[in-house]
């Protein structure tokens, strides 16, 4: 299976041990491929630094940078496809379009 998570669920499988968390380790055992943007990990790299996560991130025995690193691993990343505006939230559009990735970076 071939899955792309969009930046929510990527924070919340790696702060919580949650129905998110359990993609990711699946992901580490290769029972699935995840897949992620250059424009995902940015969004990534700002979200999990924000206070309300710093207990959590903490919690975790990693700092921010080896979380998104961690992840950076787990997910290939691909150039998506250009789509028109899909979702009523335009960054939801980015996370559709790698469906139709252009190519492997």
């Amino acid at each position: 299976m071939r899955l792309v998570l969009d930046t929510n669920t990527v924070v919340s499988g790696l702060l919580w041990g949650n129905a998110p968390s359990k993609l990711l380790d699946a992901a580490f055992e290769e029972r699935i491929a995840l897949f992620t943007t250059q424009t995902l990990l940015i969004e990534l790299a700002e979200v999990l630094p924000r206070a309300k996560f710093a207990i959590r991130v903490a919690a975790s025995r990693f700092n921010v940078e080896e979380l998104i690193a961690r992840y950076a691993v787990l997910a290939q990343r691909v150039e998506p496809a250009v789509i028109s505006r899909v979702c009523v939230d335009p960054d939801d559009d980015h996370v559709l379009a790698w469906a139709f990735p252009r190519r492997p970076i």
